[in-house]
């Protein structure tokens, strides 16, 4: 039978299983709708948690005996003692793009040059960067943080926006890879659904100030004609974008914006624990016995939770 185990590095101490170790419970919260994967490490308050402050460096993998999986990285937030335990919370990197405020202006770049830049001087280490739309001009200012900037540009296009275990930001489109296969009666140890009808079927988006009608090249306004891109029939949703400056860019914000809204199936498994799988994974749900919570999915959020009491579980937010 596989044992549950994991390595909590805080500074340059190191936790792990065994009849000394303060270590209580460990539970990481992974979101991409959330701007920064968070942890809560509770250990027995002695001399080795008393040393603990806030800004120290955590490091944290789970799995089981033999075989640990890195979940995330980040710093101490905050450290809360009581009479008999110590409660130690922190965030991942994405936390340096909420602080990080600028005034930039962009001309004639691609969403993920812009993002990968922001990124650069917030200090935050980039992975898989796709380039999305382009933009004749497109303005940062410092009343929004980074990350707000870089979730607005991956709605845009159509994107994800997330660090990974390793705290390196992703910035594209999600494509089904190999599924991690869960399965009713071994893996899985509870599943809800949530469905919802989708109530749009058209989507038009209109552009502000056009510049062009071959594209985004020219800043410059050349024609007063309206910039428009429509997608679907039926009932509409408007949506008015400044940083759209001609047709092409117009659609391709249209196709997104109704891509994700046609998304409109969702719904959690709780599963025993698996480190491995991580968010923008793809899952394949098996077993069920409501056809609608079988299926392959894309993992939206993981919820990891290890205690001595209650053993290893993973909690899985999915949409279709």
């Amino acid at each position: 039978m596989l044992k549950p185990a994991y390595r909590i590095q805080i500074r340059s101490d190191a936790y792990e299983p065994g009849p000394q170790t303060p270590v209580i419970s460990v539970k990481v919260n992974l979101d991409m709708d959330v701007p920064a994967n968070s942890f809560e490490i509770l250990l027995g308050a002695g001399s080795a948690s008393a040393q603990i402050a806030e800004g120290d460096e955590v490091a944290i993998q789970l799995g089981y005996e033999g075989s640990l999986e890195d979940v995330v990285a980040g710093t101490v937030d905050q450290v809360e003692p009581s009479l008999a335990e110590v409660r130690v919370t922190g965030l991942d990197a994405a936390a340096k793009l909420l602080s990080f405020h600028t005034d930039q202006l962009y001309e004639r770049q691609r969403a993920g040059g812009i993002v990968a830049d922001l990124a650069q001087k917030a200090g935050v280490r980039t992975g898989e960067i796709a380039d999305g739309l382009r933009f004749a001009m497109y303005a940062v200012d410092h009343r929004k943080n980074a990350y707000e900037h870089m979730a607005e540009l991956a709605e845009k296009c159509g994107f994800d926006v997330y660090l990974t275990p390793a705290s390196q930001l992703v910035f594209k489109a999600y494509t089904r890879a190999e599924p991690h296969v869960l399965e009713y009666g071994r893996e899985i140890l509870h599943a809800e659904l949530q469905a919802e009808t989708p109530r749009v079927e058209e989507v038009v988006v209109h552009g502000e100030s056009p510049a062009s009608f071959k594209g985004a090249d020219t800043s410059h306004w050349l024609t007063k004609r309206a910039v428009e891109g429509v997608v679907g029939r039926g009932a509409r949703l408007v949506i008015q974008e400044p940083t759209v400056r001609d047709t092409d860019a117009a659609e391709q914000v249209a196709r997104a914006r109704m891509d994700a809204l046609a998304r409109r199936v969702s719904g959690t498994v709780t599963i025993v624990g698996r480190a491995d799988i991580h968010l923008g994974d793809t899952i394949e749900v098996q077993g069920m016995t409501h056809s609608k919570l079988n299926g392959v999915f894309q993992v939206r959020s993981v919820e990891h939770y290890l205690s001595k009491a209650a053993g290893f579980t993973t909690v899985i937010d999915w949409r279709a």
